[in-house]
């Protein structure tokens, strides 16, 4: 049993052109693997290496678990070198930052927050930019706001089909704010799109569309990469 978690996300990590084989899975497999290893450890009172003792003296699954362990925080704490494993995971919206509020201490919130904030401000596109409607389009919409101008203020239309309510003009502000997807069986979360739902959402938020799109075309694992080259390799050679 200790095994197969590791067999199941290693598989997962080897995925090509899914979500799941993206760094957006890399924070909470990380988790998941630590866990696995804390709760194997509790399981059959396993104890930790103590640096003091010379002659303490482990037992081979004892000794395996303290280097998976100290190889995965490792690699853990690299990630914090960078901004895309945590907004990959942001911009999951089912999960958006109720993942990292509910499995990481309090202590770590802001950090997650400035992190999003800031790639998003580097991806920022103005308005400008960022419409894609037609000049057709554009003309009709200048008809309408000025015909919107003449009209008399206690005669708004909009207003009156859809309430007077406060107009979120920040992009990630709109899309953090809005409740988390929800996905009611385990078989619709295996199988939901994450690049589709962004495609479907990208005239709303056109610019973490893009952030997702390239977060999401980082492969988790080198693996795919590694083959590609012993394969050339194998081509060139023989």
């Amino acid at each position: 049993m200790l095994l197969k978690p590791f067999k199941i996300l290693t598989k997962i990590g080897q995925e090509k052109n899914t979500p799941l084989g993206s760094i957006g899975s890399v924070l909470w497999g990380f988790d998941m693997l630590l866990d696995v290893l804390e709760k194997t450890r509790k399981k059959y009172n396993i104890k930790k290496r103590d640096e003091n003792d010379k002659n303490q003296k482990l037992s081979h699954l004892a000794t395996c678990i303290d280097h998976a362990h100290g190889l995965f925080s490792k690699y853990y704490k690299l990630t914090d070198e960078t901004e895309a494993y945590v907004v990959a995971m942001v911009l999951d919206p089912r999960q958006k930052y109720r993942y990292f509020f509910d499995n990481w201490e309090r202590k770590h919130h802001a950090g997650i927050k400035r992190k999003t904030e800031t790639m998003y401000k580097e991806f920022h596109i103005d308005d400008d930019a960022a419409t894609s409607s037609s000049t057709v389009d554009s003309g009709q919409s200048k008809k309408r706001k000025a015909d919107d101008d003449d009209d008399d203020d206690d005669f708004d239309l909009i207003a009156h089909r859809f309430g007077k309510g406060e107009v979120v003009k920040d992009e990630l502000e709109r899309y953090l704010k809005s409740p988390p997807l929800s996905v009611s069986t385990k078989e619709a979360n295996l199988s939901f799109d994450l690049i589709a739902w962004w495609k479907a959402n990208e005239t709303v938020y056109p610019t973490l569309a893009r952030m997702a799109y390239e977060l999401y075309s980082i492969p988790s694992m080198s693996a795919e990469v590694e083959r590609v080259f012993s394969r050339y390799y194998l081509e060139i050679v023989y």
